[in-house]
């Protein structure tokens, strides 16, 4: 845990994702509370609604029928046929009315209560319901039935003759069956069951689940019931005034309102699925950002790090930052990456004036060495010309003491011209150029009357055209190039491979490889093969590699060394696409 914590970017990381974490866990738990408690409210409400609009649908058919059941009882004509006793004549009118009224039972009773017209369920019987034959009274009443509850309403039929007179009764009634039940779901939203005695009269849900149902007739008010694997939220409320039986269960019907709890908490669970996957999706997305945030600090902090390991390492100032200007990039780790190159850029500088004052101071402690470099010219020069004095001389003699004081002043005036290009600043002059051609041009110019097996070049043709001082690279190129041709040709007869020269791009940058398979440079003369006028060989000056060196260095380059005694050189030199003059 101390290791993670160790890192500004794992604790920026950990820090922004708890933070999501525990701001949209309390958002979902708070959310899951509130819905939970409002759909158990909504569900209540809507079974407290259900079982108002099915009592009140009741109601309705009860006050139609009435009415209806009231016209008809005031119809002369069924007054005069209930007044002759007979139910033959008593009987279409029964029939006739029944069919009008669309409903499930019509009955006609005469002064003493005898039936004289009886129309529909003839299998109905009414000894539960207490029809007084001689009361003047409306009756309402329920009688229970296998299809389901009936509805009975009874009017009287009066006659009007100065003293109101009792012909008889007209009873009808209609069913609460399974058919009106389905509908006053349709209606309501909610399941609708009516009972009585015990039974399940009739019922919008399956017959199987009325088993569940007769479990649960002895409860009152509202209750949770489990039905066909589904649970409900169920009310229970009387139509008339209770009285219950022995056995605690209801005696008089009651209507039974149901709402699935099940549908509802389905619903539920969608919503907290969804709000589950939305708190993981913004995990995810909380922990992607804080990962890019934390890497908009850290980044430029690891750019910074790595250029001061790769400085550390190889001694190289050229090594740069990048420095970008987008908006999400931390403020102050490009303040930092820009004063880590401004350091650098000093450094470097105050290295090229103390190279300056040790090269001058070099030419003085070197000037030994450059008299004895002059003096085997001259020496031979005046030999030459003393033999030319001679009056006998012949002329393959002449030729040849002409061919050596060529030759000689053409070494003085190499190590002359070495010496100034060593000692005094470079001045550049910096325009567009193709590294690939100065390549070539370079190895044409190295090798022009070599007898070594020719350049090999692996020229990488992608390589943007780069600013630099061509002609001085070409110089510095021409300067290894020769030294790599020299050993080449002094590797042991029959082993001498190709120099090979190859260019490669990275990033910002263009690298430049010699590589020769010499005899390679030991491990002492490795340290000072940028002295100058340090060589192994006899016609060299020693300066070849240190003015590359300088070159290269003057623009914005490095120039490395890796040799394998007995297996070759490998001179590596990285050039920035942009060259900037030095200051």
């Amino acid at each position: 845990m101390m290791r993670i914590a160790s890192s500004l970017t794992n604790r920026i990381f950990l820090a922004s994702t708890l933070l999501a974490v525990t701001a949209l866990g309390f958002t979902l738990y708070f959310v899951n509370a509130r819905v939970s408690a409002e759909a158990e409210a909504e569900l209540r409400r809507g079974v407290n609604e259900s079982a108002t609009l099915v009592e009140r649908r009741r109601q309705d058919l009860k006050d139609t029928f009435t009415t209806l059941a009231r016209s008809i009882a005031d119809l002369p004509t069924l007054k005069s046929a209930v007044d002759t006793g007979d139910p033959p004549t008593v009987q279409p009118f029964a029939d006739e009315f029944r069919r009008r009224m669309n409903v499930d039972l019509l009955l006609v009773m005469g002064r003493n209560g005898a039936v004289l017209g009886k129309s529909g369920a003839e299998a109905v019987s009414l000894t539960g319901v207490k029809i007084e034959p001689t009361s003047k009274e409306e009756i309402f009443a329920l009688a229970t039935h296998t299809r389901g509850l009936l509805q009975v309403i009874s009017v009287p039929l009066l006659i009007d003759t100065g003293v109101e007179e009792l012909l008889g009764r007209l009873s009808v009634g209609f069913f609460l069956d399974d058919a009106v039940a389905s509908r006053l779901r349709e209606l309501t939203g909610s399941e609708v069951a009516f009972t009585a005695s015990g039974e399940v009269l009739a019922s919008s849900l399956p017959p199987a689940t009325r088993s569940g149902l007769r479990a649960v007739m002895g409860s009152n008010g509202q209750f949770n019931v489990t039905l066909g694997g589904n649970e409900y939220l169920a009310l229970a409320q009387p139509m008339v005034s209770s009285r219950r039986n022995q056995d605690g269960t209801a005696n008089e019907p009651m209507t039974l309102v149901l709402r699935s709890r099940t549908e509802r908490l389905r619903v539920i669970r969608t919503l907290r699925a969804g709000l589950a996957g939305t708190l993981v999706v913004t995990i995810l997305l909380a922990t992607v950002l804080s990962y890019l945030v934390a890497r908009t600090v850290t980044r430029p902090l690891a750019a910074v790090t790595s250029a001061m390991r790769e400085v550390a390492a190889t001694g190289d100032l050229t090594r740069k930052v990048g420095v970008r200007s987008r908006a999400w990039d931390d403020e102050d780790a490009r303040l930092l990456a820009t004063a880590f190159n401004t350091l650098t850029d000093s450094i470097a500088r105050f290295q090229r004036e103390a190279a300056q004052k040790d090269r001058l101071t070099s030419l003085g402690r070197l000037s030994t060495v450059i008299a004895h470099e002059i003096r085997n010219p001259l020496m031979i020069i005046r030999a030459s010309l003393a033999s030319l004095w001679s009056d006998d001389i012949k002329s393959s003699e002449r030729r040849e003491a002409l061919a050596d004081i060529d030759e000689e002043t053409k070494r003085l005036n190499r190590i002359v011209t070495e010496v100034l290009d060593f000692s005094k600043p470079i001045r550049f002059e910096l325009g567009e150029a193709q590294v690939n051609d100065i390549c070539r041009a370079s190895s044409a110019a190295a090798w022009a009357g070599s007898t070594a097996p020719p350049v090999q070049l692996d020229l990488d043709p992608g390589i943007p055209p780069v600013v630099t001082d061509a002609e001085r690279l070409r110089t510095a190129l021409i300067n290894i190039l020769t030294n790599a041709r020299h050993a080449s040709e002094d590797a042991a007869a029959g082993t001498a491979t190709p120099v090979v020269v190859s260019t490669r791009c990275d990033s910002d940058r263009i690298a430049v490889t010699v590589r020769d398979r010499g005899n390679g440079i030991t491990a002492e003369d490795m340290t000072h093969i940028f002295d100058p006028f340090f060589t192994t060989r006899r016609a060299g000056t020693g300066l070849g590699l240190p003015i590359a060196k300088n070159i290269i260095d003057g623009l914005g380059g490095s120039l490395s060394v890796e040799s394998w005694p007995e297996n070759g050189t490998e001179i590596r030199i990285e050039l920035p696409l942009n060259a900037v003059e030095p200051a």
